[in-house]
């Protein structure tokens, strides 16, 4: 059964059929009904359109957020790649800076970032880096030693090997 014909059968039942004659007031009321009924229809109409809208952007939004997911993974394994080239770095140069006589490797620490300097120094025995950090620029020296001590690295001062 269709919309207006359940519409039309209910108002109806709630007046009886002598009210329903041609008058003027009746008809116009009848008109008033079915403007109603017609504005009801469109509303109806519009929030279809708009339910399906919705929906279509609600699954653009997961398409979204899907691969936004996939950037952040692909992101999150680049820098991983990224840090174990870096820490690779590091172990290289403090190998070849612990093969050095310490004063070669003092100069070069002394025109070196203090961060990068840590870092190499945590990859070398610690006597070696003591007998460098007694060749570095005093100020230098303190800073990577604060660091350093930050790491837990205990320098063998005095020790001979």
């Amino acid at each position: 059964m269709s919309r207006k014909l359940f519409i039309l059968l209910f108002i109806l039942t709630l007046f009886p059929l002598h009210l329903f004659s041609q008058t003027k007031s009746t008809n116009t009321d009848l008109q008033s009904v079915k403007q109603e009924y017609k504005k009801l229809r469109q509303w109806e109409d519009s929030l279809k359109q708009k339910e399906i809208i919705l929906k279509e952007m609600e699954l653009e939004l997961i398409q979204e957020q899907e691969k936004l997911k996939e950037i952040m993974e692909k992101t999150s394994k680049i820098l991983n790649e990224i840090k174990s080239i870096r820490n690779a770095n590091v172990e290289s140069l403090a190998t070849v800076y612990s093969k050095m006589k310490p004063a070669d490797s003092a100069q070069i620490i002394n025109a070196m970032d203090n961060e990068l300097a840590v870092k190499i120094f945590l990859k070398m025995k610690p006597n070696k880096v003591a007998k460098i950090l007694n060749i570095v620029n005093r100020n230098k020296a303190v800073k990577i030693t604060e660091k350093l001590a930050l790491y837990g690295v205990k320098l063998n001062v005095g020790e001979k090997k």
